[in-house]
């Protein structure tokens, strides 16, 4: 008697969020490709993330940090309350250690940047749907280092010392957003922001806002 073919596992179902139409083009089409892989919808954005992820219950998330409506670190800790068993990985053009130890500290499962070739952002959806932590071996060491850190500020300095909300002030500060825009996007009042950015030029050592400003508009042009 033969012996019965084995039966193909199930493809690991992925939900891509990303705001730009074509980055999420690119995604799909790699997911396409892989026999072991299927897209299981696509969102632009905070609301229709969070929309999806109810609807489709995918087994991993691809998600950029930086969504037109909101902040991706807000969903990362939202979704890992409510769906413990998702794996989360974080697609982002920064390449900045802090961002992958946020990510991770925040509950994502792994990190990789935009700028790795596609057979890497394959591996690292492969590794986390399996469960593992992925970052990319260009950061792995600094990561490692500062998830073992404590996690206060005591002894940090820069931007080792913001919070996570000063983080996502001085990420959206240097894509050139204004406080009001600011603190629509990431529902404060704008009596908070200013709040955070004085932060921001204590803990930065900058003396105005002019300078904070330009030093934020760097720093996001260098991701």
């Amino acid at each position: 008697m033969s012996a019965k073919p084995k039966k193909r596992a199930k493809p690991t179902s992925v939900l891509v969020v990303d705001d730009h139409a074509l980055v999420r083009y690119a995604l799909v089409r790699l997911l396409e490709g892989a026999a072991d892989l299927i897209c299981d919808g696509e969102a632009d954005g905070v609301a229709s993330a969070r929309a999806a992820i109810k609807r489709r219950l995918p087994e991993v998330v691809l998600l950029d940090l930086s969504l037109g409506d909101g902040d991706g670190f807000a969903l990362i800790g939202e979704w890992r309350k409510t769906f413990p068993e998702l794996k989360i990985l974080v697609i982002s053009r920064h390449e900045e250690a802090v961002y992958a130890e946020r990510s991770l500290r925040a509950g994502a499962t792994g990190y990789v940047t935009k700028d790795e070739s596609s057979a890497e952002v394959l591996r690292a959806i492969r590794e986390v749907a399996q469960g593992r932590r992925y970052v990319s071996e260009c950061m792995a060491g600094q990561v490692t280092r500062r998830l073992e850190e404590v996690a206060t500020p005591n002894g940090r300095s820069g931007m080792a010392s913001l919070s996570e909300r000063e983080l996502q002030v001085f990420r959206l500060l240097g894509e050139g957003l204004n406080n009001k825009i600011i603190a629509e996007q990431l529902q404060l009042s704008p009596k908070t922001v200013e709040t955070h950015l004085d932060g921001l030029k204590r803990k930065l050592g900058l003396p105005d806002a002019v300078s904070l400003i330009r030093y934020a508009a760097n720093w996001s042009d260098r991701k």
